[in-house]
């Protein structure tokens, strides 16, 4: 097995970091994507409707999470 197996390197550097602070920010994203759908889901089922302004908002809010996290994607790709 190779070092990189068990996550050790044995050189600081900044692509090493910037991939864990990646990593962690696209997590805390996708946990926050999540959160906002299963907060959607819950309103909507309580407002029995997509047009609430409530339901309305999340999903706005949801959208804008969405698109931070295609942007953020994208970024990491190039």
């Amino acid at each position: 097995m190779a070092c990189a197996d068990f996550g050790v390197t044995f050189r600081n550097e900044p692509d090493a970091l910037q991939a864990k602070q990646f990593s962690s920010s696209i997590r805390v994203l996708e946990d926050e994507i999540n959160e906002l759908r299963q907060i959607m889901e819950q309103t909507y089922t309580e407002q029995k409707t997509f047009s609430s302004e409530v339901v309305i908002e999340i999903s706005q809010r949801l959208d804008t999470k969405i698109n931070e996290y295609m942007r953020f994607k994208v970024r990491s790709i190039q």
